[in-house]
């Protein structure tokens, strides 16, 4: 049967992050006391249906990837053929990721569904950001960067790593430029400050700018 639940927030890139609310909470059992957090409904009918590579990396501030995409191989194995998605799980500590060249800080037990041909890239948050702080809804226990997270990673179909310098969501594999100034394609070394000034912050289905408030 299908879901009627809103999950999350969907870019206009296509990409969606799931996180407190956003997701289907649920419990399932009268006599059981165990609370059921659903980040995605699945997919019965169409894309995407993981069958990638898939396990976990650990992310302090040293580690900043370059934007980079996913395409996956033609069955010979020779061309490449499809872009792809990638699903990320930041399981605790707080992220920092590009989504076509937007900066979004993401919080503890987040799912972040990124879109075919999404140019990304991911670091840690630095420390002493408050994301609670940089919310609407800041109740309860403050969440504060401490410069580490860990994610773990699934992919749609097997694929490799396309780095690029493009930061518009690609349409097609053919619009794929290389890039090897690798470098040059990282997300910069940013301070608590400029954080809470040039990122969006996820609470629940909404984003917010700290300079908004």
């Amino acid at each position: 049967m299908a879901s009627t639940h809103t999950y999350g927030i969907v870019l206009p890139n296509g990409s969606q992050i799931v996180h407190g609310s956003g997701a289907k909470v649920k419990e399932p059992f009268a006599d059981i006391p165990v609370t059921l957090n659903e980040l995605s409904p699945g997919h019965f009918d169409r894309r995407p249906a993981f069958r990638g590579q898939s396990g976990f990396i650990e992310f302090d501030t040293n580690t900043r990837l370059p934007r980079h995409v996913h395409i996956s191989p033609s069955e010979d194995g020779q061309d490449d053929k499809m872009l792809i998605h990638e699903r990320i799980f930041v399981v605790g500590g707080v992220a920092l990721v590009e989504l076509s060249g937007k900066i979004y800080v993401i919080p503890p037990q987040t799912l972040v569904t990124i879109a075919p041909g999404v140019p990304h890239t991911w670091t840690a948050c630095p420390a002493g950001v408050n994301v609670s702080k940089n919310t609407i809804s800041g109740a309860g226990k403050d969440v504060i960067s401490d410069g580490t997270f860990l994610m773990l990673y699934e992919y749609e179909d097997q694929t490799g790593f396309f780095p690029t310098i493009q930061t518009k969501t690609l349409t097609s594999v053919e619009e794929y430029v290389r890039c090897d100034d690798l470098d040059s394609i990282r997300i910069p070394k940013l301070t608590a400050q400029e954080v809470d000034n040039r990122c969006w912050f996820v609470k629940d289905n909404q984003l917010f700018q700290y300079q908004d408030k």
